[in-house]
């Protein structure tokens, strides 16, 4: 996926959702295909989620400035808030060791600064979600600081900058589950443009949470 550039603005590919699954299949045992609801399938075109295991709890490395604390805030209670549950929770902000995902058992939101893929510059950030079966078991968050530049406020609203809670609230639906969709103003839409500010769930994401999370 490249950046496209119209004018003065540069449109970026919001981020690469990296998937790793271990589908466990019954010798056997025929399993029904579900609808998508615009979330990532697994082989047996099952939907993957956190279903039974919420609130996913999150950890927020060292690595992520304090001044964007409160987008991360904002952005989980989006999330929240469609639900009417904590299906999101941030246990702890700085948390120590190395600034690199893993999988560990953690969900941890990394700040990378000094470097980033060479083929992958275009991503604003990558989320690696982990599953087995249809149940996610750990998700990781890495933000791309070595390409782009973020601002949280109108104040410092720029069409050289990222909004960092629009990020955000893209991010964690892929977290939940969802997958990318092209629907215009859809927080899950594949690219966000500097400057944008979408940081509201439209229709389309409150009905794809919805059906498999509830509301």
């Amino acid at each position: 996926m490249r950046a496209r550039r119209s004018g003065h603005k540069v449109w970026v590919i919001a981020c690469l959702i990296v998937l790793g699954s271990a589908v466990l299949t019954a010798c056997g045992r025929h399993v029904e295909p579900e609808e998508s609801c615009n979330f990532v399938q697994n082989g047996q075109s099952q939907r993957v989620s956190w279903q039974g295991r919420t609130p996913v709890k999150l950890f927020v490395h060292e690595s992520v400035p304090s001044e964007y604390f409160d987008s991360i805030r904002e952005a989980v209670k989006e999330w929240n808030r469609q639900l009417k549950y904590d299906a999101l929770t941030i246990i702890s902000f700085g948390n120590t060791g190395e600034n690199l995902p893993k999988r560990d058992g953690y969900n941890v939101i990394y700040w990378i600064k000094n470097s980033w893929d060479l083929d992958r510059s275009n991503e604003q950030a990558r989320t690696t979600v982990y599953w087995s079966g249809t149940q996610i078991y750990e998700a990781d968050i890495r933000i791309n600081d070595y390409n782009f530049d973020y601002f949280v406020s109108e104040e410092d609203k720029s069409y050289n900058k990222v909004h960092l809670k629009s990020l955000m609230v893209h991010e964690l639906g892929h977290v939940l589950g969802l997958a990318h969709n092209d629907s215009h103003g859809s927080v899950m839409n594949v690219s966000l443009s500097n400057g944008d500010v979408r940081d509201k769930l439209s229709v389309e994401d409150k009905d794809s949470i919805a059906c498999e999370y509830g509301s």
